[in-house]
Order: structure tokens, then sequence, then C-alpha cells
């Protein structure tokens, strides 16, 4: 896989509300949590036709809705991460070309 693709470190910062992904090319991607969680490309959030596209950019910069405060990540194999939300949601699974994909600095 190809440095821009290759994760080397994730980060829940529940204090700052945000997920931080390295790349092992030295990029760092930085989400906003409640951004993060309204683009969940599962298709219970985003409905069948629509959870392969990528989410509208500005989605990350509206403000917060909720606070997170026990959201946790686990790796999904070797394809990317699966976040569980505080309300016990953990169906999207967002690849690594996905979350690269969404990088606002991209």
């Amino acid at each position: 896989m190809s440095p821009r693709l290759t994760c080397t470190r994730i980060v829940v910062d529940r204090t700052a509300q945000l997920f931080e992904v390295y790349w092992a090319d030295k990029h760092t991607c930085r989400f906003p949590l409640d951004g993060l969680k309204r683009a969940c490309p599962c298709a219970d959030c985003q409905g069948h036709e629509k959870m392969h596209l990528l989410p509208d950019p500005a989605l990350f910069k509206v403000p917060a809705l909720m606070k997170w405060t026990k959201v946790r990540a686990e790796l999904a194999g070797s394809v990317g991460v699966r976040l569980i939300w505080d309300d016990g949601h953990s169906s999207g699974i967002y690849t690594w070309e996905r979350l690269r994909a969404m990088c606002t600095c991209d």
C-alpha cells in the first residue's frame, strides 16, 4: 500500500473532540468527532444509494451538536477503522481511502 494510504497511528482525542489519522507520508488528517459521526458511511446513516459518496467537506465545519465522551476506535482488519460511538452505533467502517479522501487539507 502506498505511504499516502498507510496509517501509522490513530488518536481519538475526546478532550479536543478530534479524530486524528497519522499517515506514513507524514500527513495528518484531523476530523471533528461530531462531523465524523454525521459522515458515518454505513447504510443506516447514509442509505444504500449514498453510502459510497463522500460527504460535503462543509460538514466538518458545522458546529458540533453533541460532545462525544466514550467514543473509541478499533481496526477493521486492514481496510480501515470502526468507531464505536457513545450511543452504541458501530456499523460504519471508515476505510483508509475514505478517510484520506475526506481530509479537508488535501
